[in-house]
């Protein structure tokens, strides 16, 4: 049977229903009979009945790309309990679900190992590890980096799309798309310049390097056991930098921040050394939890 669903629970979000008060934008209700999209398998759609294709994969079928958008700008605005549980009231284990067990069970792996000997640890995290094997993805250059990814970069279909990011708009089978970024020439340089803040079994560091001739700043948030590495992807950051030297300075305001970051300065003109200044440093994790540091006389390489 086809599940319908067009809007979240009163308990869910009470607070979006009390905003949403005009008649003509729908509100997540899962007994309205207008529903902006249905949990379908890819068989039922003309789109792969066509083309002869079959699939029995689950999928989210929009009724077209305003319910599209409107889902999408709802289900963003939601905490990671709030989007657990939608995707569990409208039955739909897509790439968001698949990504969220994979990264609790590598937590419980980890818990694990912690509790028992290095070579038993290991074997724990790495038997999780190959559960998840070719269906999500690991770091092919960091073999101790066992953080889970998923096989595309497409925020719309990390949140929406199934399990291979496809969504459904009307009858069109959307497939993932690179998501716009940055673009560095070159990696990141890490100078001896680093601020941390820890936050359970998780820490979060701020490092400042460069990338390419510019100064860079660099994020992560992660737990090591055993010499096994398991990062938080969708921590963000908050934080006020500021850098000088030879009468040269540069400030920049980290808010909701992540990866490695190029800044305006070249940093030929710190040379051959920078101060640095991380004011209210914080993640995510727990934005309460806030560090501040000075770091004097950095090598500039």
């Amino acid at each position: 049977m086809k599940k319908f669903l067009s809007y979240l629970t009163i308990t869910m979000m009470a607070f979006v229903i009390a905003s949403c008060s005009n008649n003509d934008e729908p509100l997540f209700n899962a007994v309205s009979e207008t529903s902006d999209f249905e949990v379908i398998t890819l068989s039922d759609s003309p789109a792969t009945r066509s083309t002869g294709e079959y699939s029995a994969s689950q999928i989210l079928k929009f009724k077209d790309q305003a319910a599209f958008d409107r889902t999408l700008a709802k289900v963003k605005e939601m905490d990671d309990s709030s989007k657990r549980a939608f995707f569990n009231e409208i039955g739909f284990d897509g790439a968001y679900m698949l990504l969220d067990k994979a990264d609790e069970e590598l937590d419980h792996a980890f818990d694990l190992a912690e509790a028992t000997d290095s070579i038993t640890g290991v074997k724990i995290i790495r038997d999780c590890v190959a559960k998840y094997d070719g269906i999500l993805k690991f770091s092919d250059t960091d073999l101790s980096d066992v953080t889970p990814c998923l096989p595309f970069k497409d925020e719309k279909a990390e949140l929406l799309g199934n399990n291979e990011g496809k969504i459904m708009i009307g009858n069109q089978l959307v497939a993932p798309q690179a998501a716009p970024g940055p673009v560095y020439n070159g990696g990141f340089i890490k100078y001896k310049a680093e601020v941390k803040v820890k936050n359970g079994k998780y820490t979060s560091y701020f490092r400042l390097g460069r990338i390419g001739q510019n100064m860079a700043f660099e994020l992560e948030t992660y737990r090591r056991i055993v010499g096994i590495k398991k990062s938080d992807k969708k921590c963000c950051y908050d934080g006020d930098l500021e850098i000088s030297g030879n009468g040269k300075f540069e400030k920049a305001r980290i808010h909701n921040g992540k990866g490695a970051w190029k800044l305006y300065s070249l940093a030929s003109v710190y040379s051959p050394r920078v101060n640095m200044k991380m004011t209210n440093f914080s993640s995510t994790r727990n934005s309460n939890n806030k560090v501040s540091k000075t770091i004097t006389n950095i090598l500039v390489q």
